[in-house]
């Protein structure tokens, strides 16, 4: 029985898959399984597993049903008690796998370690180092140049699944992702419902990737910002303690409705993401009963929750350029 299953989701992109499974080839850490959820793959995938990889465990799905949803297949099948979740267009250092490890052994209160991820076209730059949430999640270092401020581990709200540990019990206790998002802020969410449970979330600077970033989303831009629009509504309803909603709600409700205005993403695609929320609003409701029934942890949540006033201020820099941009207006500094 392995320690360690790495799954990774994936569809299409079978050179990138490819790229992915050679890095986990060269792994100095030996003792994991590994297994690849295709979500229904039309180009040559299958062929390209079958003559390389054939000690890959290959679960298949008909049609697309989402990172969510992949992954959740492929924790019922995994065998070790660490589940690394690895997205299809990440290339690992041949120590990421045992620094993740390593990090879990180390730390008894951690449930689960999030990875410093490159950015693959500018290696010297952060893609991602944890995932953090005031009003709205975002990747923490998202293009800023790596160095100190990304060089020591801390605790933090979450991990993007796109190269993360959990222990095993994580999910036992906590559940699977949300397949309501289908991709995008669901890794956040189950990083709430893990906070609330009790476990830690550990930035681990020691476990590299380089990450190429929206290989597989720059095929359906228009859905992602869909998606990103309605998840963002619901992760909100969903997770945030009532402390939170009661002042922030009606900010929340109005942002994908500013989003143009500040971002310049497309209104035929906002609005759209707003009514589908509302949609799943009744599943949302009963999701948050059952994630603030009985024991939870709000005070160790709100500890690793950002300042909502932090959104609003990067929201309005973002505006601030945008109106520089369109009319030469003067951008923040």
């Amino acid at each position: 029985m392995p320690r360690v299953s790495v799954v990774i989701p994936t569809w299409d992109g079978a050179e990138l898959l490819g790229a992915s499974l050679r890095s986990l080839a060269s792994q100095t850490f030996r003792d994991f399984e590994t297994i690849v959820v295709d979500n229904g793959s039309r180009d040559r995938t299958a062929l390209m597993l079958a003559a390389e990889f054939p000690a890959a465990r290959v679960v298949r799905f008909p049609e697309n049903r989402g990172f969510a949803a992949a992954v959740n297949a492929g924790i019922r099948v995994a065998s070790g008690d660490v589940l690394v979740l690895m997205n299809n267009d990440v290339e690992a250092e041949p120590g990421w796998l045992g620094a993740l490890v390593a990090a879990l052994d180390r730390r008894p209160d951690v449930g689960f370690v999030a990875s410093k991820m490159l950015s693959a076209r500018d290696p010297s730059r952060l893609d991602s180092a944890w995932d953090a949430m005031g009003l709205v999640p975002y990747n923490v270092g998202r293009g800023e140049a790596d160095g100190p401020a990304f060089g020591a581990g801390r605790y933090a709200l979450s991990a993007c699944a796109g190269a993360a540990a959990y222990r095993r019990v994580f999910f036992d206790r906590v559940g699977g992702f949300d397949e309501t998002f289908f991709a995008w802020f669901e890794d956040v969410e189950i990083g709430i419902r893990g906070q609330l449970a009790g476990f830690r979330c550990w930035y681990e600077p020691s476990a590299v990737v380089r990450h190429l970033g929206s290989a597989t989303a720059a095929r359906m831009p228009d859905r992602k910002i869909f998606l990103l629009v309605r998840n963002n509504l619901i992760l909100f309803f969903q997770t945030m303690p009532l402390r939170r909603v009661l002042p922030w709600a009606p900010v929340i409700l109005l942002w994908p409705w500013l989003d143009p205005i500040i971002y310049g993403r497309p209104l035929r695609l906002t609005a759209p993401a707003w009514f589908a929320f509302w949609g799943v609003a009744p599943r949302v409701l009963r999701n948050r009963r059952r994630i603030y029934a009985g024991r939870h942890d709000v005070a160790a949540l709100l500890a690793v929750l950002e300042n909502p006033w932090d959104d609003v201020r990067r929201a309005a820099v973002a505006l601030l350029r945008r109106l520089r941009a369109l009319f030469g207006a003067p951008a923040a500094s």
